[in-house]
């Protein structure tokens, strides 16, 4: 097998376009002390190992001392070893080189009065929360676990939202493939449009029921939203995410979906994330 087969064979198997796997496949005779072209048993071995590569995680940025710490988020790749997209790990070190913003403390952070009509921008409702504790108990710890923090803003420039297109493009349409690749081209032109990575992963567990791939379709597109959001925080967080905060929507909306592994894991509290219908906070 030549070295365009089997970039070929990768891609259709990953549904990866050929170009991002150039260097990889270019790379085998130097990494697998193999040279082309390749036997059929060569070429299957070369394969596993090459995808169990790309989907490796990334370790969490954690010091030693760090990772025994109470109340820390605990990151997606503390969670799972593998991530289910082949170029979720590609995706982030894309990122992480061009430069990461990093989430800033809340301007508000110090402002907060439990008995206040306007703590945290939303009042917690009167019914009591899952352990049974009124809800205002639940929002002083939920402020006692840190201090407010604020995502980066996740939209650039003046113009209408990706996902916002997207949705209106799907309403006015009902077209779910159209609906679909507008997502993905967002994602493809910004790979931190949390947003547009969260509704692809909605819209494949919608269709689970009819396509025996979407379940692990949707489960790619939600570790990618939450690992992509993962790299702005700061390392051993231990900080809030108030829900009020319109930058921090799309990160503690993304858990709400489906039990995606990631903050419901952690010290990360979504300040009332509840109202949605989810437990989101440990």
């Amino acid at each position: 097998m030549s070295q365009n087969e089997l970039r070929t064979m990768l891609a259709q198997r990953r549904g990866l376009a050929e170009d991002l796997l150039w260097f990889p496949v270019h790379d085998v005779p130097r990494s697998f002390g193999l040279s082309w072209p390749l036997t059929g048993k060569q070429a299957e071995e070369v394969l596993s190992q090459l995808l169990d590569r790309l989907r490796r995680v990334l370790p969490p940025p954690l010091e030693d001392e760090q990772k025994s710490l109470r109340g820390r988020y605990v990151y997606l790749s503390e969670v799972i070893d593998r991530y289910e997209r082949c170029d979720t790990r590609r995706l982030l070190e894309r990122i992480y080189a061009a430069g990461v913003t990093p989430a800033r403390l809340d301007p508000c952070h110090e402002e907060y009065d439990p008995d206040s009509e306007e703590g945290w921008g939303v009042r917690p409702s009167a019914a009591p929360d899952f352990g049974g504790k009124p809800a205002w108990g639940w929002w002083r710890a939920v402020r006692e676990a840190g201090p407010l923090y604020r995502m980066p803003d996740p939209y650039v420039g003046d113009r209408e939202p990706p996902v916002d297109r997207a949705l209106v493009l799907h309403e006015r349409t009902g077209d779910g493939t159209g609906y679909r690749a507008a997502l993905l081209d967002a994602v493809r032109e910004d790979p931190r449009q949390i947003d547009c990575w969260a509704h692809l992963g909605s819209d494949a567990f919608a269709r689970a029921e009819t396509d025996s791939a979407a379940l692990s379709e949707a489960l790619g597109f939600y570790q990618t939203a939450v690992a992509v959001a993962e790299l702005s925080l700061p390392s051993a967080f231990s900080g809030v995410l108030a829900w009020s905060e319109m930058d921090n929507r799309p990160f503690p909306g993304v858990p709400q979906k489906r039990g995606c592994p990631g903050p419901r894991k952690g010290g990360l509290i979504c300040g009332n994330a509840r109202r949605h219908g989810d437990g989101a906070c440990p």
